[in-house]
């Protein structure tokens, strides 16, 4: 099972995340506000959006949005941009 276990703001709405099998990527999450629902309504105000928590390694937001590691950690590796962090002697 893969878990969240950083989530840093890269830039704008790009968000730099970190998966317990020590792999990481940078998500663009502009795609969520073109859903445009009541739970994907509040991040387009970037102040809201940058007050993302991780919460049982899951992406989270105040009002309740939860995106599972698992969905974040696939988008990432169909996008070619899961990188793999090399072990350090």
């Amino acid at each position: 099972m893969i878990n969240l276990t950083k989530a840093s703001l890269y830039e704008d709405y790009k968000v730099k995340l970190y998966f317990s099998d020590n792999s990481f990527g940078i998500l663009d999450f502009s795609y969520l506000l073109k859903a445009n629902t009541v739970l994907t309504k509040p991040l387009e105000d970037s102040t809201y959006f940058k007050k993302f928590f991780i919460d049982f390694g899951a992406l989270c937001w105040k009002n309740g949005l939860e995106l599972s590691a698992e969905s974040l950690y696939l988008k990432l590796k169909n996008q070619g941009n899961l990188h793999f962090a090399k072990d350090v002697a």
